[in-house]
């Protein structure tokens, strides 16, 4: 190929992987703005409360560990309603009624629309979109030893999350590990992985090269992006192999190199 073809062919590479890799960058980055906006992280910014007396909405929230009980439970009053998680997992009463419990249960205020700009005052006296107070607690899989197997089956681990309505009434949920990691942004998974060793969060689970594009977030990612990815990679090469035969061109020959 002669050099002057060479160069032009060079240029022209260049010219259009350039002109592919701004318009799939582009795109891409629309794409991902537009994924992330429609994610309703404000709504699961989480005040994390540490007493176990106060009051909610006008209604009085009181929880304790009975010890006589058999098993022994934590018991949630609220107002009228009364709920109780059984004690599965560490209790070291000399923490405090609730930090006795951090490992594996929390009560959590969730800030709704407010954000990280919420008023934790503000939102204990007056319901606020999207707010909730939600005593969220961490299980063993059901069947097994909660000592040996049932924390190593960690898909099964059963979540309790008790949700404190503004009606006076407690609504009780229960989700498994392998339910709530299907829907990473919700507010129930938020909850469940602040009672979660960091270990078995899905980020940290899946951190290896080869199983992060498995992790939900990251997959949806790659799907919003679409014809993007592959393209800008594409012109990526294209645009290394015109850079490359651009220089080739200015390249000159001694007649003693053919001999």
């Amino acid at each position: 190929m002669k050099q002057t073809t060479l160069r032009w062919s060079g240029a022209a590479l260049l010219t259009v992987s350039a002109a592919a890799f701004g318009a799939s960058i582009w795109t891409m980055s629309n794409r991902l703005e537009a994924l992330r906006a429609a994610e309703p992280l404000a709504q699961n910014y989480f005040i994390p409360l540490g007493g176990a007396d106060f009051e909610y909405l006008g209604r009085s929230v009181e929880i304790e560990t009975d010890v006589n009980a058999t098993p022994p439970v934590i018991v949630v009053q609220y107002g009228e309603a009364v709920e109780t998680l059984p004690v599965v997992g560490r209790d070291i009463p000399e923490l405090g009624e609730l930090d006795r419990h951090t490992d594996w249960m929390r009560v959590l205020l969730l800030a709704g629309e407010a954000g990280d700009q919420a008023d934790q005052f503000e939102l204990l006296r007056e319901q606020a979109p999207g707010s909730r107070l939600v005593v969220v607690a961490r299980g063993g899989a059901p069947g097994f030893d909660p000592e040996t197997w049932g924390s190593a089956h960690y898909k099964d681990w059963v979540y309790v999350l008790l949700v404190l309505e503004p009606d006076g009434a407690i609504t009780r949920l229960e989700r498994t590990y392998r339910e709530l990691a299907r829907t990473p942004y919700s507010w129930e998974f938020t909850c469940a992985m602040t009672v979660t060793p960091s270990l078995h969060t899905p980020a940290m689970r899946s951190s290896s090269p080869i199983a992060y594009p498995n992790y939900g977030p990251v997959q949806e990612a790659i799907n919003s992006m679409g014809w993007s990815w592959p393209v800008a990679g594409v012109s990526m090469l294209t645009g290394v192999v015109g850079a490359l035969m651009f220089a080739a061109s200015y390249v000159s020959r001694k007649p003693d190199d053919f001999s």
